[in-house]
């Protein structure tokens, strides 16, 4: 029987162009993925965003286009449901709002950083292999930037006290560290357990540049990030092995570290967020985060319901903050004088600004995930590190260390992509795995 051209071409094309744009959308999210490591934010006024987002947000819009022109295929719109239901109440929010502008600006940039990029990201890694491949490239990106910042580090000295070193991802570079631990930590234990020499000194050099460059940023929420991950690793594994080769690589390092002259600065930072003592290096950062979680507390008992409007922390915050709470602070290596935008938290963050059902819809999101990406984990401890053994307890180490960071910094931000990634991909875990066609290659 023959077939007419005309038939051949309209069942044969939409199969390979959505199978092209889906590819190409996966590689935008792994590009995205390290250039959030290695490329700075730009500020256009209000705007700010940089190399990753765009690369994030046109990876996410090939999706949506390979999922059209396929036509058949299901989308995950589940996977979504969460961020969703903050970016209700950033819209209901506007009801409130003294900065509309702000206010829809923010809801613009849930729906391009969080919700559309939470369904796309389950329709593109669909399998181990692909998550294994976007784990990956956030791995060398981590340690692209420990590299760089390493080398900074040594042309500025390390005679008198540390210097402090963020590097291109400003403050999220020592979270994103910290995320690098985690895709070291299994790879290393698999590398272990098969007895492979070369895997065993690549990771464990991994591990140490890691660490160094966390030191570095001088970042304390970053620094307990690490120490919980590093916490609910041990005990989600439930090895002594495991826990002893951890220790040693990263302890080592620690210890090594503690005995140089800066040490004290490094005490003292980590004092300086249980004790509010004059003269520790970062009490009056702590003491203004304190201020900002007040003053946070009081915005959502006076709005509830609604928040004072997504984005407009900074035209409230003179109305509610104490009279010694600063209205613009230096950060950085360089202390550069910075407007307060938010309470460096995201919890902090939407309770105020988008009232209880923001802030029980993020704490929603974040905990299904770290609750989705454990139980995949136990479900394929016995494998000996198989590959999605690897993989659910890299997403669980990840997760982890989000918990804190949205304690200390905002993850409704620009330049946050791994942290999207990492919930996105644990999120439908078990039930992707489930269903997963086999892998396409990247």
């Amino acid at each position: 029987m023959t077939v007419s051209f005309l038939q051949q071409n309209s069942a044969w094309r939409p199969v390979p162009v959505a199978d092209a744009l889906e590819v190409l959308g996966r590689w935008l999210v792994i590009a995205a993925v390290f250039a959030a490591m290695v490329t700075p934010r730009w500020a256009f006024g209000s705007i700010r965003f940089g190399l990753t987002d765009v690369l994030f947000v046109c990876g996410a819009g090939f999706w949506g286009l390979s999922w059209v022109a396929a036509g058949s295929r299901s989308a995950a719109v589940s996977a979504a449901k969460w961020p969703a239901l903050v970016l209700l109440a950033g819209v209901v929010s506007i009801v409130v709002t003294s900065d509309p502008w702000g206010t829809a600006k923010g809801i613009v940039e849930l729906l391009g950083l969080w919700v559309l990029p939470a369904i796309a990201i389950v329709g593109l890694f669909k399998s181990d292999l692909l998550r294994r491949h976007v784990l990956s490239a956030a791995s060398l990106g981590t340690l692209s930037a420990a590299a760089i910042n390493i080398v900074t580090a040594l042309q500025m000295g390390l005679g008198g006290s540390l210097p402090q070193v963020w590097g291109a991802a400003d403050g999220f570079q020592g979270y994103f560290q910290t995320l690098g631990i985690t895709v070291a930590l299994p790879r290393l234990a698999s590398a272990v357990s098969a007895n492979r020499l070369n895997g065993i000194v690549g990771w464990s050099s991994a591990l140490v540049m890691h660490v160094a460059a966390l030191l570095l940023t001088q970042t304390r929420g970053a620094w307990i990030a690490a120490v919980f991950v590093a916490a609910v690793l041990t005990v989600a594994h439930g090895r002594l092995l495991f826990a002893v080769t951890a220790v040693a690589f990263v302890g080592t390092f620690i210890a090594v570290g503690l005995s140089a002259d800066w040490a004290t600065l490094i005490r003292e930072r980590v004092e300086s967020v249980f004790r509010f003592e004059a003269g520790l290096s970062g009490v009056d950062s702590s003491i203004i985060r304190v201020a900002l979680a007040l003053t946070s507390l009081q915005m959502f008992v006076a709005h509830p319901l609604t928040g004072i409007g997504l984005k407009s922390f900074p035209l409230a915050l003179p109305y509610y903050a104490t009279d010694a709470l600063p209205l613009a602070v230096a950060m950085g290596s360089g202390q550069v004088l910075t407007t307060i935008e938010g309470p460096h938290s995201t919890y902090l963050s939407l309770l105020a600004e988008t009232g209880i059902l923001g802030f029980v819809a993020f704490v929603g999101w974040v905990s299904s995930a770290w609750i989705a990406a454990y139980r995949s984990y136990r479900a394929q401890r016995s494998k000996e590190w198989s590959m999605s053994a690897q993989v659910s307890f890299t997403l669980l180490g990840g997760i982890s260390a989000i918990v804190v960071f949205n304690l200390f910094g905002e993850m409704n931000a620009s330049g946050a992509t791994p942290l999207i990634v990492w919930l996105s991909l644990a999120h439908r875990l078990n039930r992707c795995r489930s269903s997963a066609a086999p892998a396409a290659n990247v």
